[in-house]
């Protein structure tokens, strides 16, 4: 059996919240030792994250899955000093802070390559390591808020309006696992590890460009639920508040729509004809597409004929629909992420599996771990006696609860 992919690689987490511990999460999937530093008393934010069941957040069970957990107060100069004997054979760091803040710590990256020249340094932030933004606050809400992202979501006559999931957080996790690889591979090659600068508001500003504003300079604005440039393409209402999704953007997959729905003769309508014309006539569009749904007592009918006739159409799922959905069950996109040791009332949490797949490589996804549970393993491996261990843990869970 082969190794899988990180097999051997060590990788110290220093995130918090979401993105960050998802790219480490990531690695961890593919046989990564990921060493998670948590705070006393607390640990990560990300333990606190409603639902909780047991006491433990679902959050924490599936953005930490994998992992072990090491309490170290940083604050306390022999926890830097562990920090930095663990960097020495690290191969990988990965850190979700302000910037400036690991820098304060004695562990930025222009100290740490001193240690550790092959280290990849991995910084996730909202707005990026440098620039006149920097050091402020940010999350994943920030970043929609800033990237032109939220301005363009929402109905026309309406306010920007929030996406309904931490788009910049997942995006980020994911970038930041993919540019991780990529510079493993330049290691590979030159023997080099390097800093890489991941910014939740810049990811979500490069997928919210819009070429209209890009090349005319004219300022876009909310469409809703349909396309500013393409028609149809959006979201039709039937009966019993039944919606569809049809995408049918471009003069061949517009005729066959007609056809469908009874009505050959709006293909050649002048005012339908092209795709400009149904984009300046869309309020007609919409009404013909939607007076034809209304005509049956369930979408599922509809649905079935659009797609016999190869018209690009989907029912809008809940989050019930994705997990009992044949086709997702079936390719492995819905997996069980073990629960952490304590929580008896769920043996374990049902979960979107990782979004890609290697030939040669399978995930492992393992339990979240509790609260300091390896801090003797990993402390003892450095050279600390076990009653050095329980020295420092009770000192700092002794400041902690103050």
């Amino acid at each position: 059996m082969h190794k899988n992919l990180y097999s051997g690689i060590k990788v110290i987490d220093m995130t918090n919240n979401f993105a960050g511990p998802m790219a480490s999460a990531l690695l961890a999937d593919y046989d990564a030792e990921v060493i998670h530093i948590e705070k006393p008393i607390t640990g990560d934010d990300n333990r606190f994250f409603m639902p909780m069941v047991d006491g433990t957040s679902f959050s924490h069970m599936s953005s930490n899955r994998g992992k072990k957990s090491l309490v170290l107060d940083l604050k306390d100069p022999e926890a830097i000093a562990i920090l930095k004997k663990m960097v020495a054979d690290a191969d990988i760091l990965v850190e979700s802070y302000r910037p400036g803040v690991m820098d304060r710590l004695g562990l930025g990256y222009e100290t740490l390559k001193e240690l550790n020249p092959r280290l990849i340094y991995c910084s996730i932030s909202a707005y990026g390591q440098v620039g006149p933004y920097a050091k402020r606050p940010g999350y994943d809400v920030i970043a929609q808020a800033v990237s032109g992202i939220m301005y363009m979501t929402g109905d026309p006559d309406g306010s920007p309006t929030k996406i309904g999931t931490a788009l910049g957080d997942w995006v980020g996790g994911l970038t930041a696992f993919g540019m991780i690889g990529t510079a493993m591979y330049y290691r590979s090659i030159t023997g080099k590890g390097q800093h890489i600068d991941i910014s939740l508001a810049r990811l979500l500003m490069w997928m919210s460009a819009r070429f209209d504003f890009t090349y005319t300079g004219k300022q876009d604005f909310r469409s809703g639920n349909h396309h500013t440039t393409l028609a149809p393409y959006g979201i039709f209402n039937g009966n019993n508040g039944e919606s569809i999704i049809i995408g049918a953007l471009n003069q061949n997959l517009w005729t066959k729509l007609c056809n469908v729905m009874g009505k050959p003769e709006l293909a050649d309508d002048p005012k339908f004809v092209t795709n400009d014309k149904r984009c300046e006539n869309l309020p007609e569009v919409v009404a013909h597409i939607e007076s034809w749904l209304k005509t049956f007592d369930h979408m599922a009918d509809a649905e079935k004929l659009l797609m016999d006739a190869g018209v690009p159409c989907a029912k809008i799922y809940s989050h019930e629909d994705v997990y009992h959905d044949p086709h997702f069950n079936a390719c492995g996109w819905i997996t069980e992420i073990p629960a952490p040791d304590g929580i008896a009332s769920v043996t374990g949490r049902i979960f979107p599996s990782n979004p890609f797949e290697f030939s040669e490589f399978k995930p492992n996804y393992r339990k979240a771990p509790n609260l300091g549970q390896d801090n003797h393993e990993i402390l003892e491996d450095l050279g600390y006696s076990p009653e050095e261990v329980d020295s420092m843990e009770a000192g700092w869970a002794k400041k902690f609860q103050k």
